[in-house]
């Protein structure tokens, strides 16, 4: 079949837009620093490839897909001999490209328009705190991303379980997707033009259905409850995040200039389903423009969840497909005034020039920590004697550069997970002090910005601070010899050139 005509256009265009995308993401590297959210996923990831449910080998307050979807990268890469972290973040940076080609197809579909569907992607690439973490996380949200452009479209369709499907696998991803989820379905439902009531039903039933499937899954491990702890308990009952006037700062540092282009983004598709609100009201007829009302549902939500509760650049993710859909719709209609021709260079134009920037962020932004990070583990690790342990404190990323576990899931210690597991493990954190302090491990990596006053006193009394990475700091057993503790200072700060 030629490359022409409608058909093989629909085709063609999100695979051109996937292979920009990865050409674009690939440029950052694989070689940025993995710090205690990226670590914790790793680990996880290896976790699952080794068998073990998320939650379970080291536990967290994010859905379980994300750490399913690390583990089958981990466990491909193993087949080939790849790295865990490495093979992670080539599974993320699929799964980037996938976003990406995905909002390629949603762009034609609301704002039926093929020249939407080539620039709102290009727009999107422009992104920075997306790029980064493309090839430099894992993070759980851009599954989260690649499940909710999904969702979208599938409403849009009105392929209502599927959607429902997608909308679950969203939220079993990273849970406050379902709001924006949710309300664009609600959208979507009402001015479905067809049986309400049946578009419902199969929209719930395709929900439950993951659900479902996950919830029997832990029934059979037998870990039902700790599941039931992480993705809820915590969340519901300890999690209080800052609003974006605190947060903000860490926003632009993630976005930079393109947090301009998200905002507007943002406030454009909100605005154009606002004005078709309104047109329905005025006229009565069903429907009116449905795209830009379900897109705009969704959108407000997404950036009012944003602004309420926000920790920092990933978190905006939900917002960013709207972002992407309402420049590139913006710049869309504003071609539209334009002959066909004129139209379809501007087109060009402003994707190569979007695909270009992104291309200079990707370099800008390049970052080659992980090779000292690797270093400082090994070699710490390497002076201690044989039999030593080495235990993590909210620094996940020491012991995946290791390839070693810590004897219980519980290393998180945050302001959330902290209090939780101080009312919920037998005998609280006091007891989980204890059995650290029992094990005697060699070296303990202690993330930053963790909750740790129940481990100082024994810290204070066992061990000695010998050095520091970039995300955590490192105490070694007092049991060491002390020309021991005096080499590992001597070979972390000649690691870090400090």
């Amino acid at each position: 079949m030629p490359l022409t005509g409608r058909v093989s256009a629909r085709a063609v265009d999100p695979a051109a837009a996937a292979l920009v995308a990865l050409v674009v993401y690939g440029v950052h590297g694989f070689d940025g620093t993995l710090d205690r959210d990226q670590g914790t996923f790793v680990y996880a990831g290896q976790d699952v490839a080794r068998g073990v449910p998320p939650f379970v080998g080291i536990f967290n307050s994010v859905g379980p897909l994300g750490d399913v979807v690390t583990g089958i990268g981990v466990r491909l890469g193993s087949l080939f001999g790849i790295d865990a972290v490495l093979a992670a973040r080539l599974t993320y940076l699929v799964a980037s490209a996938a976003a990406v080609a995905a909002l390629s197809v949603l762009a034609r579909e609301a704002l039926g328009s093929r020249i939407a569907g080539l620039l709102t992607p290009a727009v999107f690439l422009t992104f920075t705190g997306f790029l980064e973490l493309a090839t430099g996380g894992p993070r759980e949200k851009t599954v989260m991303v690649l499940c909710l452009e999904l969702a979208l479209l599938l409403m849009l369709r009105r392929q209502w379980f599927w959607a429902g499907a997608l909308t679950a696998l969203a939220t079993l991803t990273w849970q406050p997707a379902i709001l924006s989820a949710l309300a664009a379905a609600l959208v979507a439902l009402v001015t479905s033009g067809g049986s309400r009531r049946r578009a419902s039903t199969s929209y719930v039933a395709g929900g439950l259905t993951p659900v479902a499937l996950v919830a029997v899954l832990y029934v059979v491990s037998g870990h039902l409850r700790m599941a039931w702890w992480g993705f809820v308990v915590v969340n519901v009952s300890y999690t209080r995040q800052p609003t974006i006037l605190t947060s903000w700062r860490l926003v632009t540092a993630d976005y930079r200039w393109s947090t301009v282009l998200v905002v507007a983004g943002w406030a454009l598709t909100v605005c154009l389903g606002a004005a078709a609100a309104a047109r329905l009201r005025r006229t009565g007829v069903t429907p009116v423009d449905r795209p830009r009302l379900v897109l705009g549902a969704g959108g407000l939500v997404a950036g009012a969840w944003s602004c309420y509760a926000i920790n920092g650049g990933a978190d905006l993710f939900v917002v960013l497909p709207y972002a992407a859909l309402g420049v590139g719709g913006g710049i869309t209609w504003a071609a539209r005034s334009l002959p066909m021709a004129a139209a379809r260079r501007v087109t060009a134009v402003v994707a190569v020039l979007a695909v270009a920037t992104a291309c200079a962020e990707s370099l800008a932004t390049r970052d080659a920590r992980l090779s000292v990070e690797r270093r400082d583990v090994t070699r710490m690790a390497a002076l201690l004697p044989p039999g030593s342990g080495v235990e993590s404190v909210n620094a996940p990323e020491v012991l995946v550069l290791l390839d070693r576990r810590n004897p219980d899931p519980w290393q998180l210690s945050n302001s959330a997970t902290a209090p939780f597991l101080d009312d919920h493990l037998d005998g609280g954190l006091a007891t989980l002090a204890a059995r650290i302090s029992a094990r005697r491990p060699g070296l303990i990596a202690v993330g930053r910005h963790s909750v740790d006053d129940w481990l100082m006193p024994v810290l204070d009394t066992h061990y000695a601070r010998v050095g520091r990475g970039d995300h955590w700091v490192w105490y070694a057993s007092r049991r060491l010899e002390p020309a021991v503790r005096q080499r590992m200072r001597e070979v972390n700060t000649a690691t870090w050139g400090r």
